[in-house]
């Protein structure tokens, strides 16, 4: 059974009481309930013991209304299910419920089917459950994204090196005869790609950010960051 920490904000005790028996015979949640009557000592509550995963939150309470109460939550916390409860179904009311980000209202005249609760809480849970998830999958691609913006990168920092070092040794043994400046001058070409690709590899440990390569027009390329360790003398 999971175990979900619960704060009811009601000022009617009669009404809190009846939240409290609601939850406490559920079979799908171990609720840890704590119940105070004004916003004000909500706020010192939720101070003292850090945020909840469930807040019960009437409308109308002596001195700081549930609405403030609500948007400083909401400040500071946009994580807990804050459903809220109210003798009153104006439609302003309702509104600024949902306006501040409230995740359900219930009118205390439904709270005589105790499945109305219930399932505005379960509802609230679910949707922070799917939140969660869709924020790890939303990094995990990025992650990929990443993955994959290195490889392109590496590609096509290594291709053109390579190539040129192919079509050398290439020359190199298919000609018949070639003179001593020619030779120098493939096996220069060789060397100094080889030193390309190598400082490629010196630099591949600190690609962690994406520059644009804004001289390639219609072609999203990263370039790789400048390497920042000391360079040997050449």
């Amino acid at each position: 059974m999971t175990t979900t920490t619960l704060l009811i904000v009601e000022d009617e005790p009669t009404i809190a009481l009846s939240f409290q028996h609601i939850l406490k015979g559920s079979v799908d949640y171990n609720y840890q309930i704590t119940s105070v009557t004004t916003a004000e000592a909500a706020l010192k509550t939720w101070e003292t013991m850090g945020s909840f995963d469930v807040v019960l939150l009437d409308i109308f309470l002596p001195g700081e209304s549930g609405l403030e109460f609500l948007k400083t939550i909401r400040s500071i916390d946009g994580n807990a299910v804050v459903v809220c409860i109210s003798g009153s179904q104006d439609y302003k009311v309702v509104h600024d419920v949902f306006k501040l980000g409230a995740d359900d209202f219930i009118s205390k005249l439904e709270l005589s089917n105790h499945y109305v609760l219930e399932k505005a809480i379960f509802a609230g849970l679910a949707k922070r459950q799917y939140q969660r998830e869709k924020a790890r999958l939303e990094i995990a691609q990025q992650r990929l994204d990443a993955i994959t913006t290195i490889i392109r990168t590496v590609h096509h920092e290594l291709n053109n090196p390579m190539a040129i070092i192919k079509l050398a040794t290439s020359q190199i043994s298919s000609s018949g005869e070639f003179t001593e400046e020619e030779f120098r001058h493939y096996l220069n070409q060789v060397e100094e790609n080889i030193e390309r690709m190598s400082d490629v590899m010196r630099r591949l440990p600190y690609f962690h950010e994406e520059v644009l390569n804004t001289q390639l027009r219609g072609l999203k390329l990263f370039a790789l960051p400048d390497d920042p360790s000391p360079k040997k003398n050449r």
